[in-house]
């Protein structure tokens, strides 16, 4: 897999993303440290906790509630948390990315990705989030940039990489698509 900076200014991304689909993978940071950790240079990536912009959890009752509401940043045994990666990614049409487990926070923790893997499409432009679920007897403590996940592509493409808020803020603008930010639960199940 080979990886490549994607351009520092936003006007000359502008340009240059007119140029590169298609040709390879984009990802987008909102900041240096939340970008994806490359894995001995192969398509692996391990993936940041975003706790800037909110967990959404579900407990066993399925009650939905935010960690902005609630202050706190850990899962509980039995519970969901959908977290944010602090990235975005565009990827060509006949590519798709999966979200899947660590082993090592697995094994440790269990602490496992829900609907592994989770399925992310390249027409999808919000924040990438992991749906996780706790499955030990303990809660687990979650903190801004922990390693939580792993992303995996479905074609070999070059990856440009890079880390710019006001690129990740308008990423969409450079990015269009039909689906835009809509994610999670936006399908529906009929």
């Amino acid at each position: 897999m080979e990886f490549r900076a994607i351009p520092g200014s936003v006007s000359e991304f502008k340009h240059w993303a007119g140029t590169v689909r298609e040709l390879g993978i984009v990802i987008v940071a909102k900041s240096e440290e939340l970008l994806p950790v490359i894995k001995y240079n192969s398509s692996k990536l391990d993936c940041k906790a975003d706790l800037s912009e909110g967990i959404l959890f579900r407990d066993r009752d399925n009650e939905e509630y935010s960690s902005k509401e609630s202050k706190r940043d850990f899962i509980s045994p039995m519970e969901r948390a959908l977290i944010p990666l602090g990235f975005k990614v565009y990827m060509p049409t006949n590519c798709f990315m999966d979200i899947r487990p660590g082993s090592g926070i697995a094994w440790k923790n269990g602490i496992t990705v829900l609907n592994s893997p989770g399925f992310v499409d390249n027409d999808y432009r919000d924040t990438v989030k992991a749906l996780l679920i706790n499955l030990s007897l303990k809660k687990f403590e979650i903190h801004h940039g922990d390693r939580i996940c792993q992303a995996v592509f479905s074609k070999e493409y070059p990856i440009y990489i890079g880390a710019n808020k006001e690129i990740f803020d308008r990423f969409e603008e450079f990015f269009p698509s039909a689906r835009g930010r809509r994610g999670f639960g936006s399908t529906g199940v009929k």
